[in-house]
């Protein structure tokens, strides 16, 4: 059965909504004050605008003229909109305020019949602050119809959204339970960073339920959809050299295409090094990678390239840049694969992601849809995770991701005779068999990665505390 979708006027927003509301159905938008309730609505119209639709905004609790410098600030045809000023009405300052007591249901029925009036035939109404309405009621019953007759007599013919702020006190959801569709906004606030939050609670239709992130910027609201993404099937599943022959050896012969390769260890063992090598022998057989670099310049990496391993790259992307979350991350790094068609994708460190999110699950969730969507394309995903755990204390990632790896390559420092030096160990293969025993890495300039021999003659190395066998 087709359902009509009417766009928010947010692309991310529509993604998340799956082609945008449904015609003539109601949504509710709370959040706390400046969360960008009013903001969306004007989004709202302002689409409606662009498309010839007549599009009326019914003020409760802010001024017009400040509705109308806000949409201003932001680009949008504040003059094209329609205004119904209930702000005045309702204010307590004013002299002709709305305070409904006991016995009023003739005057109740004028003011929703005058609504319904000035609204005409609108094909998109935006309320905002109808919880204000609460306020003027004495009779909680009474402010709960007179909400749900707004609703249901404004929507149905005119597409419907509604603003108002998060109240937790019972009897405060009530706008919940009349609308089609609820989006709650959320600040969270974590180690010094502040990330805006849009929840999607309620969708009386097909939509992607869940948390989403989005940002306030100069052309508006940009919404940034945690949702999985299909891609284009590019590259076939293969064995494909590191360009190491000892590194190929120590892998089973190699790395298929596809997979997930998770490289951990403490920093300066090699990780970003052997993620490099990667993209390196990528770039000789003609084929695009990206590395996003999250602790290091593009300057330093292309460094790298040139002094290490003594080599120019062709037609690898260095993507070097602050994102506002994790949200914004995943949208970016998608649209760059749909861009570049990369056949490696690495990610360092993968521990970035977590600063950038309101939560650990969040950050491995945004992970997880990366890594779905290259093992689609047939690309292979390099995610490099630096553990923090004191050097004699052993763990694989400490994010618990290492369980989905195809390969897990570990880097640790290992005194040998007085020396400390850096020791990789393949861990897990899950196409088939791979070495057992940890190697020296070094790197010499000009000449790149060199693995040592296998430490077949020491015992203890997985704990720190290793001693040569007799």
């Amino acid at each position: 059965m087709f359902v009509e979708r009417v766009s928010s006027g947010i692309v991310g927003l529509d993604k998340v909504l799956k082609g945008g509301f449904i015609k003539g159905s109601s949504c509710l938008i709370k959040g706390g004050p400046g969360t960008g309730k009013t903001l969306i609505g004007l989004h709202f119209l302002a689409e409606g605008i662009k498309r010839g639709e007549r599009s009326v905004l019914i003020t409760f609790d802010e001024r017009v003229d400040e509705i109308k410098r806000q949409a201003e600030d932001f680009g949008l045809p504040a003059d094209k909109i329609e205004f119904i000023d209930m702000f005045s009405k309702f204010s307590v300052l004013s002299m002709d305020a709305i305070v409904w007591g006991d016995n009023v249901m003739s005057d109740v029925l004028d003011f929703l019949s005058m609504i319904e009036s000035e609204t005409g035939k609108a094909d998109r109404i935006f309320i905002d602050g109808i919880g204000v309405i609460s306020d003027c009621v004495k009779d909680r019953g009474l402010s709960r119809r007179i909400i749900s007759s707004i609703i249901h007599r404004l929507s149905g013919e005119a597409t419907l959204v509604v603003s108002s702020e998060a109240f937790e006190e019972l009897g405060r959801g009530l706008i919940s339970y009349v609308v089609s569709a609820e989006i709650q906004l959320e600040r969270v606030e974590k180690d010094g960073r502040v990330f805006r939050i849009l929840n999607l609670l309620k969708f009386r239709g097909d939509a992607n339920i869940g948390r989403h992130y989005f940002e306030v910027r100069k052309s508006g609201v940009e919404v940034y959809p945690v949702i999985k993404h299909e891609a284009e099937k590019i590259w076939d599943r293969e064995l494909i050299s590191t360009g190491n022959a000892e590194l190929d050896m120590m892998f089973g012969g190699g790395i298929y295409r596809g997979s997930q390769v998770l490289i951990c260890g403490k920093a300066g063992v090699g990780k970003t090094n052997l993620g490099l090598q990667l993209l390196m022998e990528n770039d000789k057989r003609g084929e695009k990678g990206i590395i996003y670099a999250f602790d290091e310049s593009k300057e330093y990496i292309l460094e790298r390239f040139q002094k290490l391993f003594a080599y120019e790259p062709k037609n690898i992307v260095v993507v070097e840049r602050e994102f506002s979350s994790v949200g914004e991350f995943y949208d970016a790094a998608i649209r760059d694969f749909e861009r570049i068609k990369p056949s490696v994708v690495v990610i360092d460190p993968i521990n970035a992601l977590e600063r950038i999110a309101g939560s650990k699950a969040e950050s491995v969730n945004i992970l997880n849809l990366l890594q779905n969507y290259l093992k689609q394309s047939g690309a292979l995903a390099v995610f490099i995770n630096e553990t923090i755990d004191a050097l004699d204390v052993f763990q694989f990632s400490g994010y618990g991701i290492s369980q989905y790896a195809d390969y897990l390559l570990l880097g640790r420092y290992v005194e040998l005779e007085g020396e400390m030096l850096k020791a990789i160990a393949v861990m897990k293969n899950r196409f088939g068999d791979h070495e057992r025993t940890f190697r020296i890495l070094d790197m010499k300039s000009g000449k790149g990665l060199v693995v040592g021999k296998q430490l077949k003659e020491y015992t203890g190395l997985m704990s720190g505390h290793f001693e040569k066998l007799s």
